[in-house]
């Protein structure tokens, strides 16, 4: 077999499993005609003016999809955004689930847009299709129109560390969501009515804790005269409603995530990174689980049940069952019900452990890259002064929230937000009532949603849930907060590290979460079981994981 026809041969190939995967043919991204180039080529006006360019353009891009989103392209955002910068985007969206697969073909095909939304990869991807010339480095243009962008890296230096690459360059824009309950996402919410008819108080201790589950399971809390309440429960794969999560922390420091690919669990002491799961403490939080769980005060299929099924436990039709359970947020799982019963569930602030031990999870947001133009980009500077106006804030607002005026509106004289200062803006429609055609929500493009906007929404009558996320996590998290040196932040790792970080990272993962399991429900005797188990971890290879962790975080 000839070279040539070998060649030709991989190209069609290649052709039929892209079609076959459901990504865009080869010249899907090719650019029209000349008239329209020639537009694409005008001058930019001057930085933060709209509209951006003086004759319409169009922008090809690659989007990610959310479900809950009808139509990305025939989104009422999408038409203000032309109206006010004239540039049209031409929108290429895939499945989210799907979004990293097809952008990969894509790049591989040579077929990809001029601007990947929410498609920038990690660092180290930035830095490979960089330094091929595929993404456009974006200093110079963030110095001369980033008025945005330079504001959101002032305010956010941590995001602008984790965008810079070793060399000072910027391939991306970010996304930042200063979500403050979400830093503190590892809470326990309990059923406040409960402690109140038992005589009990909130309890502080891991010992507190189980001594308030014997009196859920003792104590007929519900009055019904059956032995039909279910103390603790959480589910598998939710955010932050696993088991060992909030009440692993007494014991030992469960960290935070380090990467998109890297598991949590780990944390810095002393500039040295530690694996909470390969020390005493989670023998000792493994010990304490394993109680709770022969003593019937876990539910049976904590482990194996998804998110709906936790809902329904907290939904039951008939009288309350759920005691308490793990979630990073009031409105998911069990509590976002009808029922209402939301609103009396309280969190429990972070067990003090028997070595003094008392932290809460604490994540800030680090941003990741949102908006990467391409060597496909015919007018560079239009499509970077478009991704920087998505920071703008009423553009930002547009897309978060919707249309002024119908979603929202500015507040009133004297009116106040969540945060107790005068507020920013004002809700009009709860965010059930609020059109999916009207907007993009938080997810898709550069934003800088701060803090000060999140909670600076004007206080409605009432509860709300971020109102109370937002009180909750200052009054009972936010003091136990640790220092920011024992968070490991975003790592970068070269592309072949990077590569045996993903291997390594899902074997660790998997071992970690499967002898957890077996170690709480007594599967395996922890006693027995505690060296054959530290001795697989450096089997898998421990040692080297934490190693490379280490020089990534030295040299971060």
């Amino acid at each position: 077999m000839d070279r040539m026809f070998w060649m030709t041969w991989k190209c069609r190939a290649f052709q039929v499993m892209v079609i076959l995967l459901g990504v865009a043919p080869f010249g899907v991204f090719a650019g029209g005609d000349a008239e329209e180039e020639g537009k694409a080529e005008q001058a930019v006006a001057p930085a933060g003016q709209f509209p951006i360019v003086a004759e319409k353009i169009t922008i090809s891009a690659y989007l990610p999809s959310e479900s809950w989103v009808d139509d990305y392209q025939e989104n009422d955002f999408v038409y203000y955004l032309e109206e006010k910068t004239n540039i049209h985007l031409d929108l290429y969206t895939v499945p989210i689930s799907e979004a990293q697969q097809k952008r990969n073909l894509l790049l591989a095909a040579g077929d990809y847009p001029e601007v990947f939304i929410d498609g920038s990869g990690s660092k180290v991807e930035q830095k490979l299709y960089g330094e091929q010339g595929v993404f456009l480095p974006l200093n110079d243009l963030i110095d001369e129109y980033g008025v945005n962008t330079r504001k959101a890296f002032a305010d956010y230096p941590l995001v602008k560390a984790n965008l810079t690459l070793a060399d000072g360059t910027v391939y991306a824009l970010p996304r930042i969501n200063d979500c403050f309950h979400c830093s503190f996402s590892q809470k326990m919410w309990i059923y406040q009515p409960w402690l109140d008819k038992l005589g009990l108080e909130m309890p502080s201790t891991p010992r507190e804790f189980r001594d308030v589950l014997i009196a859920f399971r003792d104590g007929d809390p519900n009055g019904n005269g059956l032995k039909d309440e279910i103390p603790l429960s959480g589910d598998k794969n939710g955010w932050n409603a696993q088991i060992d999560g909030f009440l692993m922390n007494p014991f030992v420091y469960t960290g935070g995530q380090i990467s998109g690919e890297v598991m949590g669990r780990v944390y810095a002491e002393n500039g040295r990174v530690k694996a909470a799961f390969a020390l005493p403490g989670w023998k000792e939080g493994l010990i304490y689980l394993n109680d709770l769980f022969s003593e019937g005060l876990m539910h049976s299929e904590v482990f194996t049940q998804d998110l709906e099924q936790y809902r329904q436990l907290g939904e039951n039709p008939g009288p309350v069952i759920l005691g308490a359970g793990p979630g990073g947020a009031i409105n998911m799982a069990f509590f976002n019900g009808e029922s209402g019963r939301w609103l009396e569930y309280k969190a429990v602030p972070p067990l003090e452990g028997p070595g003094g031990n008392r932290f809460a999870y604490y994540y800030p947001d680090f941003g990741y890259g949102a908006w990467t133009i391409t060597d496909k980009a015919k007018n560079p500077e239009a499509a970077f002064r478009l991704g920087d106006a998505f920071m703008d804030f009423d553009v930002m607002m547009r897309k978060v929230w919707g249309r002024k005026g119908i979603e929202w509106e500015e507040p009133g004289p004297g009116e106040m937000g969540i945060n107790g200062l005068p507020a920013v803006w004002k809700r009009l429609l709860g965010e059930g009532e609020m059109s999916p055609t009207s907007r993009w929500g938080t997810e898709g493009g550069p934003m800088a949603l701060s803090r000060e906007i999140r909670l600076g929404s004007a206080a409605q009558e009432g509860a709300s849930v971020e109102g109370i996320l937002f009180e909750e996590t200052r009054s009972k998290m936010e003091p136990y907060r640790p220092p920011l040196a024992a968070i490991v932040p975003i790592l970068t790792y070269d592309e072949d590290i990077a590569a045996e970080m993903v291997d390594l990272t899902a074997a660790l993962d998997t071992y970690v979460s499967e002898m957890t399991a077996r170690f709480t429900i007594g599967d395996v005797d922890i006693q027995d079981g505690w060296d054959d188990y530290l001795a697989e971890l450096e089997n898998i290879g421990l040692s080297r994981y934490l190693a490379l962790v280490q020089q990534a975080y030295d040299n971060r």
